[in-house]
């Protein structure tokens, strides 16, 4: 996964974060999201980013402007409008980039703009050096360029191995190829009896408490055990089908001591997984086909469709699994 540049408490408990209006389709979802990142000014008089055009060809982009070009403040420019949902920050969005010294035109980041190049990138306000700030409000589909000034893009120390000066700025063609949710977002559905107890941080994050002295709820299909779902939040966006590639929040427990084991939900940044029988386990599949983007469900699996009679790193043999899940998105969909 190829990341940008290598440049340098406690929360308020709800029951919901649902919005009070149905949602029943994708762009209700977005657009009920908050602008965490806020709006990138992107039209704006005599600015240097807005001379700056871009070629395509068979030996992939190019870009043209006058060097230097320079700017005393981070600057947006649309190239290329998209139409699909808009950067709220505090998520995932898949990005393909070319990056440009700006002082003298030369490319250390080539692209091609195929998708070959794109990469899953984490926005969150105000991380260094605002990618986020410079995306928000940019929508789905778009392409744009950002000029960064030097003092913020590598704070006036340069960059060595790519050729940039300490008062070279630094330009990004960008081209946002996917927007995902932060957290799931939906319509709030009845929690089921005998399942866990989910409380919801304001940020999404699941608080958990798993009824261990009570026996797990059970699930059958075609005569085998299945694994147990329920859906706290029915989603609107696409239906997740085997062999699909998505990306998840996800927080992973055992029955028998409510024990977490896993959470990337703590790692800070989102999973994202080929739904398969084989590269996963095969409750956790169960779970998740058929199911909405947008949704939060909750995974009851047994230890003939986990990890069976073997140990797993914390997790002990013959374990009920209990996991949390965020639907985020669905990958190339």
């Amino acid at each position: 996964m190829r990341k940008f540049l290598a440049l340098s408490a406690s929360v308020a408990l709800v029951f919901s974060l649902s919005a009070c209006s149905s949602i029943n389709s994708e762009e209700a979802m977005y657009s009920s999201l908050k602008a965490e990142c806020g709006t990138a000014t992107t039209a704006a008089s005599d600015r240097a980013v807005d001379s700056v055009t871009v070629k395509e060809s068979s030996k992939g982009a190019s870009v043209d402007f006058a060097t230097p070009l320079s700017s005393k403040s981070v600057e947006t420019a649309i190239i290329k409008e998209g139409t699909g949902p808009k950067i709220t920050g505090n998520q995932t969005v898949d990005l393909e980039y070319l990056g440009v010294n700006a002082a003298t035109g030369e490319i250390f980041q080539p692209s091609s703009f195929d998708g070959s190049g794109s990469s899953l990138q984490v926005l969150t306000p105000k991380q260094e050096p605002g990618f986020c700030e410079a995306l928000g409000g940019v929508r789905e589909g778009s392409r744009v360029a950002i000029l960064f000034p030097a003092s913020v893009i590598h704070k006036n120390q340069g960059i060595d191995q790519l050729k940039i000066g300490k008062n070279d700025d630094v330009l990004f063609i960008m081209e946002v190829r996917k927007v995902y949710l932060p957290y799931a977002v939906g319509n709030e559905q009845a929690a089921q009896s005998g399942f866990p107890t989910i409380i919801r941080a304001v940020n999404g994050v699941p608080g958990v408490t798993i009824p261990t002295e009570a026996p797990f709820p059970k699930a059958s299909k075609d005569g085998q055990e299945a694994t147990a779902t329920e859906v706290l939040i029915q989603g609107a966006g696409q239906t997740i089908a085997d062999g699909d590639k998505v990306v998840l929040h996800y927080a992973g427990y055992t029955w028998a001591d409510g024990s977490k084991f896993d959470s990337s939900w703590d790692k800070g940044t989102p999973a994202n997984f080929t739904i398969a029988k084989g590269s996963l386990i095969t409750g956790f599949v169960e779970a998740l086909v058929g199911q909405k983007v947008g949704s939060q469900i909750v995974a009851v699996i047994p230890p003939s469709l986990g990890y069976g009679s073997t140990a797993q790193g914390t997790i002990p043999a013959n374990s009920t699994l209990v996991f949390v899940i965020d639907i985020l998105g669905i990958q190339g969909k």
